[in-house]
């Protein structure tokens, strides 16, 4: 979508809203009639510009209890006087650190010239779109335009929307590698993969290593919470755009030294990253990264990649996601919702 009319949409002016609800919430079956992939991309790629250039603001947050088992992560995004979006992603252990993990986000669309709320959204799926659409987004710019072959990390929550991403970044593609470290989880994600339309055409491969699925890849993307680097950067193929989606704590990485001394790196936002990204931050205190190879915020891009660097041959884009996707996001959605009478309204003034 053009930059200037995304510019348009979300500084309206509240009274051009007149005769909507006080407020709507947005359940996940709403999200999942409201997306549209193609639409999420484009908005993902114009909060790329928007924080490049400076516009909009931004505010990240991450809450640890004393207890390691509760944690909450807290976005902030604003694009213009009319939109303010507040996230939180709150996570917990309730059974304790071996059973499965609960996680549940929230997501207050405003309109912050009158201090109104205008939505609250159940913002799991919204998250995945959201998240999986700026990887394309990023791809986009950074992969070879007529990329076949993929690896995809991870068989969580985030995997089955990744793929379909990866799908409409690079129509191409004929083949994915899926790689976990549960065999039962990846075969788990392939048969929901197969059953995808958009996916029909690919084929998928659940039983390479790690190392031969990278070599064989054009594109790599992890979306794992590996504490450690899940393939060895010494196979990864000359030429090939790897996406590191995960490892957002300072203590944590997907990528190894080897790799990061072969790539060039590009970021969604310069802001935070040495003190969120783990990949970054241990390959700084190893000597792995060389400063010259950061190539800047991917917002700034002209056009694609720019040529690598003395030294380097592979292009890594490391995501943490950012606060102004939610705000675009949130705002084409909500818009949505209120043309189509989707979304359950209310009335805050509790009015009879």
């Amino acid at each position: 979508m053009p930059g200037a009319e995304r510019a348009r949409l979300v500084t309206h002016p509240a009274s051009q809203r007149t005769g909507e609800p006080d407020m709507i919430v947005l359940s996940e079956a709403d999200i999942r009639a409201l997306v549209d992939p193609a639409e999420a991309v484009a908005l993902a790629a114009e909060a790329f510009r928007l924080t490049a250039a400076g516009e909009g603001h931004a505010l990240r947050g991450d809450l640890r209890a004393d207890d390691p088992r509760r944690g909450c992560l807290l976005l902030t995004g604003s694009a213009g006087p009319a939109t303010l979006t507040i996230k939180s992603n709150v996570h917990a252990y309730p059974d304790g650190p071996d059973a499965p993990r609960r996680w549940t986000s929230l997501l207050t669309l405003w309109d912050w010239s009158r201090a109104e709320p205008r939505a609250l959204i159940s913002a799991g799926l919204f998250n995945e779109h959201r998240t999986a659409a700026g990887f394309a987004a990023g791809l986009d710019r950074l992969a070879a335009p007529d990329a076949g072959t993929a690896t995809l990390f991870g068989a969580g929550r985030s995997a089955p929307l990744t793929a379909l991403y990866l799908t409409i970044a690079r129509p191409s593609l004929t083949r994915l590698y899926l790689v976990g470290r549960s065999p039962e989880r990846v075969r788990d994600l392939a048969a929901a993969l197969a059953r995808e339309p958009a996916l029909a055409g690919i084929k998928l491969v659940t039983t390479a290593t790690p190392a031969e699925a990278v070599a064989a890849s054009e594109i790599v993307v992890t979306v794992t919470t590996s504490e450690e680097p899940v393939f060895p950067g010494k196979a990864a193929r000359p030429g090939a755009c790897i996406v590191l989606g995960g490892a957002n704590r300072p203590g944590a990485r997907e990528a190894d030294d080897d790799l990061i001394r072969r790539a060039d790196i590009y970021l969604d936002a310069r802001k935070d990253a040495f003190a969120k990204a783990g990949d970054l931050v241990r390959a700084q205190a190893s000597g792995a990264l060389d400063p010259a190879r950061l190539r800047g915020e991917i917002g700034a891009l002209p056009g694609r990649a720019l040529p690598f660097s003395p030294g380097a041959d592979v292009t890594v884009f490391k995501s943490m996601g950012l606060p102004l996707q939610d705000v675009l996001l949130a705002d084409a959605l909500v818009t949505k919702a209120l043309a189509r009478g989707l979304g359950t309204p209310v009335d805050l003034q509790g009015a009879p």
